[in-house]
């Protein structure tokens, strides 16, 4: 099991949501507001620095996870430039 860690623009949260559940996956968690800094810039959600990101975190079998991060690499080569989004593929070693 693999556990898919998505930082998305807060803007494409829907668009997110929509393509992980266009691949079966039904079951995640999000954390809305996260603020950061990183290649795309500082989100912290001011007037200096506007933005947020939603973190989205989702454990599929390791099949799946593979599908799915081509499918988010896919729909992150078609965001404007200056739009973060970040995957972060995690090992699971227990669900209870």
């Amino acid at each position: 099991m693999r556990m898919l860690m998505i930082v998305c623009p807060e803007n494409r949260q829907e668009e997110v949501r929509a393509l992980i559940a266009s691949h079966d996956v039904h079951s995640y968690s999000e954390i809305p507001n996260v603020l950061g800094a990183g290649k795309t810039g500082k989100h912290l959600g001011t007037h200096t620095f506007p933005g947020k990101s939603v973190l989205v975190f989702t454990v599929v079998a390791a099949a799946k996870k593979d599908e799915l991060v081509r499918a988010l690499k896919e729909y992150h080569a078609g965001l404007f430039e200056g739009e973060g989004l970040r995957v972060f593929a995690l090992p699971v070693e227990a669900i209870f």
